[in-house]
């Protein structure tokens, strides 16, 4: 206690000798006084006085060697501290917070997290509004847990069911509803996890709304539909096409109404991007995508609660607690997933984030996963872990994003390859049961598919570089994990066939299928795309998605005049007339084009394959290369280095842009025979 009231030269003092003398033995002399009397020179002094520190008598303290044993244990961690962690705890220890809180908030990782130092005002004034220990840099103050729970109870047709009614008008066949829970919590649910399953089934089958809502409960049952088996027993001739509709509308219905925030509204937020962007409508996708985000940070879910900090928590704050950290990284993940597939910049930056993953939990990990709507033998789930390894992939896939989409440094070998080593790193420490795909649960994977098109991603964008000082090929790097895609992409059509299968798992397809087409006209890579294309079609029934990922391929076997296999022409360009009713957008010119025959083809089978026909190359002395790959309609090439908004007009950002790419520091773009995907290639 006596490092309270010490000055700066004495503090300094005491954390040397820290360095060099006994702990114990330095403790009692800090309890005793002697060692800062030491310091001064001063005679000994009794306990306390060296400092000018007087015990308050006045309420109960625990015994002297309780507080040894605390003091000991300072002693100890400030030795072992960082120098950002001594000065946090010293400047603590002079706001006179206690020792117990000060090492509490050192067991949970929360010691960078200011604490307010002091009480509130009695008489509040201007000063006291803008200046007290809890600042707020904004004039209008943001909500808190308590003020949002109150605002909720005040909602009761956004956020509670109607009297004697069920949670959605759109049917009270309860044994339906149920059946699309299911489905949702089997098969979607354990990858994102954007609420916790429990709790939502709790608050639902008591009628409380804390964790459960109208608005929720539509939108499940709408991601439901999605993945309804068509194989089993229909509900009362239960279309789930238009049940889907149904449900979608009145949920959104229900939003429209909704005038405050909560942890409900975050998850179903993010479920009605999933369906947009089952309906392919990327627009709307992303408008849901980001409003859910967005809530989430008004919620403050991304910053640690003052409530964990606590060492004791009463069963609602554990709860509650729990609920937070999983609406907040489901909804991270949520977030991440979005950017990733359309190529945009991430709304949460990891920088901004002091919350923690919730622990991993055992029991859930050992609970049975059950293959609901087929037959499959039960396996453990794995769930917590799954939940735990998505939300740290997505942490690297962030900034990956952030160095493509928002650059603070220029592009360098030295950067790629320290991302590459980020996710190298992050799968070498998988657990052993995340690990295998044989026999795996579809969520673990979506993980692995998560990870290799997020190294894709990576390395897309310079397939045709060389790193001067490593040996890592970006080209074999993307076949690889292209290849790995398509793979386990096979493993859940062997295991689970279309069942349980949504828009993300499609996406990570479509991008192993970039690669597929520039390696042809290799023999493995024919079979791999032919393989996706029919993955597709099999979909196209269910997911407006599928369909869009075929015009793609379209667009980019037109653009790039590449010449198929006739399996793979013809798994693209079955059902046709299907294919046509789908408007598009900006991708619909691909949809009539079908190439023809080139006279000259020969059958991948035969001895001699044709070499692939190139585009001729269109840049000129005035023209920088393009060596940037982005070829999804309207996702934009990601940026080479910070350029400032002034430099917006196309003549100076040709040249800024031709400037930084002769800057690459540690790569080399060296022509070779593999396809150059870049050469004739200049966006649409």
């Amino acid at each position: 206690m006596a490092l309270q009231r010490s000055s700066e030269e004495e503090a300094a003092y005491v954390l040397q000798r820290l360095k060099t003398s006994d702990h114990y033995q330095l403790a009692q002399q800090i309890r005793d006084g002697q060692l800062l009397a030491e310091f001064r020179g001063d005679e000994l002094s009794p306990p306390y006085s060296s400092s000018g520190y007087t015990p308050d008598t006045s309420s109960p303290r625990p015994p002297v060697s309780v507080r040894l044993a605390q003091y000991e244990e300072l002693v100890r961690t400030l030795a072992n501290a960082t120098p950002l962690e001594v000065e946090e705890i010293i400047g603590r220890l002079r706001r006179e917070n206690n020792v117990p809180s000060i090492l509490s908030a050192v067991k949970t990782g929360s010691l960078s997290q200011p604490l307010s130092t002091r009480e509130s005002d009695p008489s509040p004034g201007i000063e006291a509004e803008y200046a007290g220990g809890e600042q707020n840099f904004g004039l209008v103050k943001g909500p808190t847990a308590q003020s949002l729970e109150d605002q909720q109870h005040r909602v009761p047709d956004a956020h509670t069911p109607l009297n004697n009614q069920s949670w959605t008008t759109v049917t009270d066949d309860r044994d339906l509803i149920e059946y699309l829970l299911s489905l949702y919590f089997s098969w979607q649910h354990c990858f994102f996890q954007s609420f916790p399953e429990k709790l939502f089934r709790e608050d639902m089958a008591a009628g409380r709304t804390k964790y459960c809502s109208r608005l929720l409960v539509n939108a499940i049952c709408a991601a439901g539909c999605l993945l309804y088996n068509h194989t089993e027993p229909d509900h009362n001739s239960f279309d789930p096409r238009t049940a889907g509709s149904r449900f979608f509308d009145e949920a959104v219905k229900i939003l429209n109404d909704t005038e405050q925030p909560s942890i409900p509204t975050t998850a179903a937020l993010y479920l009605l991007c999933h369906v947009e962007g089952s309906r392919g409508r990327m627009s709307a996708l992303w408008m849901l995508s980001g409003r859910s985000t967005r809530m989430a940070l008004h919620l403050n879910l991304h910053l640690r609660s003052d409530r964990a900090m606590n060492e004791s928590l009463t069963t609602d704050s554990e709860k509650t607690e729990k609920a937070r950290r999983h609406a907040f990284w489901g909804c991270f993940i949520s977030d991440q997933v979005a950017s990733f597939t359309l190529g945009r910049i991430p709304q949460i930056p990891v920088n901004a984030i002091t919350v923690d993953l919730p622990a991993i939990a055992v029991e859930e990990d050992e609970s049975e996963w059950i293959a609901y709507g087929i037959s499959r033998p039960r396996k453990p789930s794995l769930q917590s872990s799954t939940f735990h390894a998505v939300a740290e992939l997505s942490k690297i896939v962030n900034s990956t994003l952030l160095m493509f989409f928002a650059p603070s440094k220029v592009m360098s070998g030295h950067l790629l390859l320290e991302e590459y080593r980020k996710y190298t790193q992050w799968y070498a420490k998988l657990p052993e049961a995340l690990v295998s795909t044989e026999d795996a649960t579809p969520h673990v994977l979506s993980m692995h598919m998560y990870y290799h098109a997020a190294v894709l991603l990576l390395f897309r964008p310079f397939l045709k570089a060389q790193f001067t000082e490593s040996d890592v090929s970006p080209r074999d790097v993307c076949r690889s994990s292209a290849n790995a895609i398509s793979d386990i992409f096979a493993q859940h059509r062997h295991l689970y066939n279309l069942v349980g299968i949504y828009t993300f798992q499609l996406h990570c397809l479509l991008t192993a299928c970039t690669i597929h087409i520039i390696n042809l006209p290799a023999i493995a890579s024919g079979k791999y795309l032919a393989a996706a294309c029919n993955h597709m079609q099999d979909l196209t029934s269910r997911s407006k998605w599928a369909t869009l990922n075929l015009s793609i391929i379209k667009g980019l076997v037109q653009k790039w005049n590449i010449i198929l296999p006739i399996e793979a022409e013809q798994a693209l360009y079955k059902n046709q007339d299907t294919l046509s009713e789908f408007d598009f957008g900006d991708a619909s010119q691909a949809d009539t084009f079908r190439p023809e025959k080139r006279p000259n083809y020969l059958n991948p089978s035969s001895q001699v394959m044709q070499k692939r026909q190139r585009l001729a190359p269109r840049e000129t002395r005035e023209q920088p290369t393009n060596y940037l790959f982005a070829p999804f309609p309207n996702q934009p090439a990601p940026l080479l280095g910070p350029i400032h908004t002034s430099t917006s007009a196309d003549t100076v950002w040709n040249d800024e842009l031709s400037k930084v790419a002769q800057g690459f520091d540690g790569l080399s773009f060296n022509a070779d025979d593999w396809f150059d995907p870049f050469m004739g290639y200049q966006g649409d």
